[in-house]
């Protein structure tokens, strides 16, 4: 039972990728050229920038370099601005200390999620081999040829 159950599961994988690779219909053929076209031309629509688009970016740039020149360089950040920037960086480096010690102090410990994924790969390589042994000897048992 279980030897024409794998001989059927391997005739089925030797047809499907025979089909697979056995080439395009015309109709096929269309379809994909149709099919990349129009990926094409969407992709060039997000792109590329109409006449109208790059006038309107201009302008708008424009507007906002007007907009800095008008003001002086010292408008930019108030005494209050400046300070409340320096307590927020001195803030993330603080914690950015922690984290580097905190995940120091926990690299030296056993992680269970990685062993348990190393085992289920190191299980899952294990029944293949053991699956292609069976069928390997019972195709040598039973004299198949595909």
């Amino acid at each position: 039972m279980f030897a024409k159950l794998i001989t059927t599961a391997a005739v089925v994988m030797v047809v499907a990728v025979g089909t697979a690779n056995a080439g395009s219909t015309p109709q096929g053929l269309k379809a994909d050229g149709l099919r990349l076209q129009a990926m094409a031309d969407r992709y060039q629509q997000m792109r590329g920038m109409t006449p109208a688009g790059i006038t309107a970016d201009g302008l708008r740039l424009q507007a906002i370099a007007r907009a800095y020149q008008s003001r002086p360089a010292a408008s930019h950040y108030t005494p209050q601005a400046l300070q409340a920037m320096g307590q927020r960086w001195t803030a993330l480096a603080q914690a950015s200390r922690q984290a580097q010690t905190s995940s120091v102090s926990q690299s030296g410990s056993f992680r269970w999620g990685d062993a348990g994924i190393g085992a289920a790969g190191g299980l899952g390589l294990v029944a293949c081999a053991a699956l292609l042994i069976v069928f390997a000897r019972r195709l040598r048992r039973a004299k198949l040829a595909l």
